[in-house]
């Protein structure tokens, strides 16, 4: 009986290391995730946008470079686009309007639009997600009813 209790702790023991490994796996990716997260948000850049103002013919020309970038997304179907072809639309904007720019990173960018649920961003690709379809067609309907 003395032995079976040693073979059971031999076994257990590499179980129970496994086991905390995995655990100090998850915890680092979790912790760069939320930093990651949390990085991007503190300064909160394009705080002066809002999907309400894209419906708005004062502050729609704000919105020109998000609704060209989901046009892009759009174009490309289901599979997305690489988020790198999305970069000389954001550079433009920042171009045309620095001050609503300043400080804003294309990767905070990114976030702007997947953050208003306008896309779905993963690694290096970029989808356009239902309400982004939705947003499109409404704000056509919308732009088609204020010109005329």
């Amino acid at each position: 009986m003395g032995h079976a209790g040693l073979d059971l702790g031999r076994c257990l023991i590499p179980d129970f290391l496994f086991v905390v490994a995995l655990l100090c796996i998850a915890n680092t990716l979790e912790s760069q995730t939320l930093r990651r997260k949390r990085i991007l948000t503190q300064a909160k850049p394009l705080a002066l946008l809002s999907i309400t103002e894209a419906f708005d013919p004062i502050y729609s020309v704000l919105w020109e470079a998000p609704i060209a970038a989901l046009e892009l997304i759009d174009s490309a179907g289901p599979a997305g686009i690489p988020v790198a072809r999305l970069r000389p639309i954001y550079e433009a904007a920042v171009a045309r309007f620095p001050e609503i720019y300043d400080d804003c990173s294309f990767l905070q960018w990114l976030q702007f639009l997947e953050e208003t649920q306008l896309i779905s961003w993963h690694a290096y690709k970029a989808v356009l997600t239902h309400d982004g379809h939705a947003f499109l067609r409404f704000r056509f309907v919308t732009d088609a009813m204020v010109e005329v």
